[in-house]
């Protein structure tokens, strides 16, 4: 399957997860997003781009920062906008929202002071996008995005490993193409878009003082249920159960429910999730 192909198939995915991502993961994002408008060296007054802005967390967060200036989020995704527009409706009024490709932006050269990406660039058309962030970029303007892989965060790679065990080995066409999908995005992610390759690729589009900085947020959650819900209500693993029976469903809940309890103190389930931050500027 090809990068290209891969990226449709998690497109179609994360267009039926936005429900999931606001109940489940939108607090941890937000996180995220509020070291990553610290990187962007927002201020008031600015115009400022948030690309893939999703929900629009990081937009958001950075309208707060810049009133009366104005935050412009693009995504492609029409399902994510659509929560974007009601939920920062209730908390500020100075950010936009449009179903734009990243890659081929609709605005004009030098528009924005700071251009940001809250984990929110597809490996597809990374080289694209950061060109045309370039394009629209200010001079002196600063460019602020992070990202993180699965394999990265403990907990996550737990989860998966049990998984891979406990699924179903007669998958149907459609959870084949899902598996075959989410294989090749992380491959892809771990082999070709490394922090190197990604400061190689901002260089090349011609940004300078490239900085990279490694977070480490902890993240608390209410039990191994609350991680559980986190991973188990997302499309493509509401898929995986659906095709287990009931016994093989069972069997893999409790194999991830006991495989996990090494995370749990006081209660609390505790993991470390590291994230790296990429901090760039368009020369004067």
């Amino acid at each position: 399957m090809s990068i290209e192909q891969a990226d449709e198939v998690l497109q179609e995915l994360w267009d039926q997860d936005i429900r999931a991502w606001r109940d489940h993961w939108v607090p941890i994002f937000q996180r995220f997003a509020h070291d990553l408008v610290s990187d962007a060296r927002v201020s008031s007054g600015q115009i400022i781009l948030d690309v893939g802005t999703g929900t629009g967390v990081a937009a958001t967060e950075a309208a707060r920062r810049v009133w009366p200036g104005f935050v412009f989020g693009i995504d492609r995704s029409g399902t994510a906008l659509d929560v974007a527009e009601v939920d920062s409706a209730k908390k500020c009024r100075n950010v936009r929202f449009f179903k734009m490709n990243a890659d081929r932006m609709f605005f004009p050269d030098e528009l924005f002071d700071s251009a940001m990406s809250n984990c929110g660039i597809s490996f597809a058309s990374f080289s694209q996008t950061i060109s045309e962030v370039y394009r629209v970029l200010r001079k002196g303007g600063v460019f602020a995005l992070n990202d993180w892989h699965l394999k990265d965060v403990p907990a996550h790679r737990a989860f998966s490993t049990i998984l891979q065990e406990c699924r179903t080995a007669r998958p149907s066409e459609k959870l084949k193409l899902q598996r075959v999908a989410l294989a090749t995005m992380e491959r892809i992610g771990n082999r070709d878009f490394h922090m190197n390759a990604q400061v190689e690729m901002l260089d090349n589009a011609g940004f300078k003082r490239i900085r990279v900085r490694r977070r480490n947020y902890q993240i608390k959650l209410n039990g191994v249920q609350a991680y559980m819900d986190l991973r188990l209500d997302r499309a493509a693993l509401k898929q995986e159960l659906a095709e287990l029976s009931k016994v093989e469903r069972v069997r893999l809940l409790n194999e991830i429910s006991e495989g996990l309890k090494h995370f749990v103190h006081k209660g609390r389930f505790v993991f470390d999730w590291g994230v790296n931050f990429v901090q760039a500027r368009k020369p004067r």
